[in-house]
């Protein structure tokens, strides 16, 4: 019983903490594709702007817009593929001073430039780092894009939160 309530106590001070903070941030990142070797499986370039509305200290929904550019299927292919990628997320964030994790779930909408747009769920896990007490973050996120095979994306960058 004694553990008990220590327990509800400290789920209780956690959960206290989880107030709404109704902020938004936003970002830059830059980065490449992957392949499961986490070795560059192509020439790749990935540029994405993002925006999340934090709910709360643990909770955050947000949207993205990038361009994707490979080459078509091996390192010095001669065809290109772009893509516009739009996705939709919801993140989970953990509360941890200076090194602020994060994992989601999200849907992306992928335009692209010589076929029709398609459609793919995402996951991702990712990191926000702020050794100093401002709202500029560093920021670094791994993608899995379940469409296409294996297709995963290692990006870094800059937000803001407001």
């Amino acid at each position: 019983m004694k553990k008990t309530i220590i327990t509800l106590l400290a789920l209780l001070s956690l959960v206290s903490t989880a107030v709404a903070e109704d902020s938004i941030a936003v970002g830059v990142r830059a980065g490449g594709e992957i392949n499961s070797d986490s070795q560059i499986s192509r020439n790749s370039e990935f540029y994405e702007a993002f925006g999340d509305l934090y709910i709360n200290r643990l909770v955050s929904v947000g949207a993205t817009l990038a361009y994707s550019a490979a080459d078509h299927k091996t390192l010095g292919s001669f065809r290109r593929e772009e893509s516009y990628p739009v996705t939709a997320l919801f993140k989970v964030h953990a509360p941890i001073p200076y090194i602020q994790p994060y994992a989601g779930l999200g849907q992306a909408f992928i335009f692209h430039d010589k076929h029709s747009a398609t459609g793919s769920p995402v996951a991702f896990v990712g990191a926000n780092f702020s050794p100093l007490p401002i709202p500029l973050f560093l920021n670094m996120e791994y993608r899995h894009q379940f469409n296409g095979g294996d297709l995963d994306f290692l990006a870094d960058g800059v937000r803001i939160k407001f």
